[in-house]
């Protein structure tokens, strides 16, 4: 088990260097410099759930990228979770990252490397009334390696989690994830088929889980449509995940999965669209079920998401 104080010690130190790769980057001066902000929100409903009634979120994820070859940000979100017998979860998870591209001819493509680290705690109130509750710790780091060509057309990834989560009291749970990717384009990449894996590993001081060796994969396709004068549909998604996952954490959507119950099937839709040259909304729908090992729950999850984007 990792101790907290070296966890704090390793955030700290990505920040600090971030922040000092962002001061030297910047007297290259500010047109080289491209940033995006991210606002986004869901609304979740479970169905039939022995523990859980719904549950929302709201967060933000900043992004700085410099001359297409290297990027830093910043994410924070905030999730409720209204649960049976008057409790509830708050939840507050900060992230920060780095990416770095590097061009190799030798391989027609590009390499690329990036690191999110992942910082907070939820809390599980018994009664709001009373003040009954529990906080547990969460830690992460996410390093990925990437490999995309020249004419983006074939993409690889190799991507690694290691999850900590720790209530010093009752729930001490160690996470390993390996995430391997691959990805096709054609029609002048306006079709992007994806297929991610997901290989989790978990060491449970507190049996939640009846096993603790996962696996699923995630299937995707994306197409993006012609571009036109603003307002216009610029791509829609859709994703259908298979197997079991649990504790994961999402290279796609810069999440970190904390609810211990195991995921056993999904499928969403997304759109996209642009509504001038610098701001994007898009909208996603899934639905999802799911596995309590403890209460023998089999429970469904209805996901509304919406997110909007702007860069500048």
């Amino acid at each position: 088990m990792v101790n907290s104080k070296v966890a704090y010690r390793t955030s700290r130190s990505i920040v600090i260097t971030l922040c000092l790769l962002f001061s030297a980057a910047a007297a290259a001066g500010e047109n080289d410099w491209q940033v995006t902000g991210i606002a986004h929100g869901y609304y979740r409903d479970y169905s039939e759930s022995e523990a859980r009634e719904m549950a929302y979120n709201l967060g933000i994820n900043l992004f700085a990228n410099y001359l297409q070859s290297a990027s830093f940000s910043l994410g924070y979100n905030y999730t409720f979770v209204e649960l049976k017998l008057d409790s509830e979860v708050d939840e507050n998870i900060f992230r920060v990252g780095g990416r770095y591209t590097l061009p190799v001819r030798a391989m027609s493509g590009e390499l690329s490397l990036e690191i999110d680290a992942y910082a907070g705690e939820y809390t599980v109130t018994a009664s709001p009334v009373v003040g009954t509750s529990e906080s547990t710790d969460i830690a992460v780091i996410h390093p990925q390696l990437s490999y995309i060509n020249f004419s983006r057309t074939f993409y690889l990834d190799l991507g690694y989690a290691y999850s900590e989560y720790d209530s010093d009291s009752f729930y001490d749970v160690e996470v390993g994830q390996i995430s391997p990717t691959i990805g096709f384009g054609w029609n002048s990449t306006s079709d992007w088929v994806q297929l991610r894996g997901y290989f989790i590993s978990i060491e449970q001081q507190t049996r939640l889980l009846n096993d603790d060796e996962f696996a699923s994969a995630e299937l995707s396709y994306t197409h993006w449509f012609e571009r036109k004068a603003a307002p216009f549909l610029d791509n829609v998604r859709l994703a259908l995940l298979a197997g079991e996952r649990v504790l994961a954490v999402d290279p796609y959507a810069k999440a970190v999965n904390s609810v211990n119950d195991k995921e056993t099937g999904a499928v969403s839709a997304a759109a996209q669209w642009t509504l001038s040259q610098s701001l994007k909304l898009m909208l996603l729908t899934s639905y999802e079920e799911y596995q309590n090992d403890v209460l023998a729950d089999d429970y469904e999850s209805v996901l509304v998401y919406g997110n909007i984007q702007g860069q500048w």
